[in-house]
């Protein structure tokens, strides 16, 4: 099946990580699968894509320019050979070319967060209604995703498949492995202590700052790995304090969490389903997260910490939680499993098509 995928990111974000790995795992599966547009991670020595002039992602700062870019964003995608299938999952290119590609073949779309509040997402609230009529399927990574939508656009085209990780990439190390990772990539001064790692874009509306008070308050270091335009602000919560470091954009997140004896969930009001949380679930770590942030189900059916607004656990708490069995991996590995989720996206393709 030739599907072709219409996105535009410079951003390393968990969407973008999803997209690459759906279009390596169809191309496995022997689907033709060709980019248009760019994506953060996307493996060009392996998967065909050809560049499109088309602007940033939009946001509050992007929009109303983007909006004057439509027309002729639209005559590029015209232009644009005959799939099989179309995909998406951004907001511009859900709303500007869905009409236009439905006309030639089936559009599908994933849904990666919770609907956005406040003034921006009421004014593409309608854009969007209007746009999903001309689409197969609406793919959602939770089923709180999927109630958010249900409320403006048809029920019946919306599907929850929840997001995966491949499970070999992401195990669980043996003791001298985790050893020579924590001698390699931490702190000599950590050593002998547990450690808990947080992974994320660094951006205001995750609250980051809530797991730094948290692990300052149970004494335990935390490794924070990630960038974005919150670092500045955050490192100046961190206080200098040594028990807080930086690590910055990481190719090399999985050692870093074999490394680490627990991980920290911050998630903000419209995320979905957080990747990392399951990619440190398949690396074995205990999770610990905030009541309320969409897709801490992840972390209670885990058997992690779920924190409350005016809880503050203690070491002990952390300690009790590091020293016991955890289940993480196990729950990854039935309900989050990266074959599961390319057959289910499969399947999705294949009815669409009829084929």
């Amino acid at each position: 099946m030739d599907i072709s995928i219409i996105t535009a990111s410079d951003i390393a974000g968990g969407a973008e990580a999803h997209t690459v790995a759906l279009a390596m795992g169809l191309s496995h599966r022997a689907h033709r699968i060709f980019l248009y547009g760019r994506c953060a991670g996307w493996p060009d020595d392996q998967l065909p894509r050809q560049d499109l002039p088309l602007g940033p992602k939009w946001s509050r700062r992007t929009i109303l320019p983007g909006l004057t870019r439509i027309p002729a964003e639209r005559r590029w995608v015209r232009s644009l050979p005959t799939a099989a299938a179309y995909y998406m999952q951004f907001k511009r290119e859900q709303i500007a070319f869905s009409a236009d590609l439905a006309a030639g073949a089936p559009v599908i779309w994933t849904e990666h967060g919770r609907w956005l509040g406040g003034l921006f997402g009421g004014a593409l609230r309608n854009r969007y209604a209007a746009a999903s009529r001309h689409v197969s399927r609406i793919v959602c990574v939770s089923g709180e995703v999927a109630a958010d939508l249900a409320e403006f656009v048809n029920p019946k085209k919306l599907v929850v498949i929840p997001n995966a990780v491949d499970t070999n990439r992401y195990s669980v190390p043996d003791e001298e492995s985790k050893r020579l990772l924590r001698d390699r990539l931490l702190p000599e001064h950590w050593r002998g202590r547990a450690v808990a790692v947080m992974a994320s874009r660094l951006s205001a509306d995750k609250r980051h700052d809530r797991a730094i008070a948290l692990a300052r308050a149970a004494e335990i270091p935390l490794a924070v790995v990630g960038d974005g335009p919150d670092r500045g602000r955050l490192e100046e919560v961190a206080a200098g304090s040594p028990d807080v470091l930086f690590l910055g954009y990481r190719q090399d997140i999985q050692d870093v969490l074999k490394a680490a004896d627990c991980y920290i969930y911050s998630g903000g009001r419209t995320d979905g389903m957080p990747m990392a949380v399951l990619e440190a679930g398949a690396t074995g770590l205990p999770l610990v997260g905030f009541a309320g942030d969409p897709g801490s189900d992840v972390i209670t059916n885990s058997g992690g910490l779920l924190i409350g607004e005016d809880e503050r656990p203690s070491a002990a708490d952390l300690a009790a939680l590091v020293a016991k069995a955890s289940t993480s991996r196990d729950y990854v590995l039935r309900h989050h499993g990266k074959d599961r989720w390319l057959d289910a996206f499969e399947a999705l393709f294949s009815d669409v098509t009829g084929t």
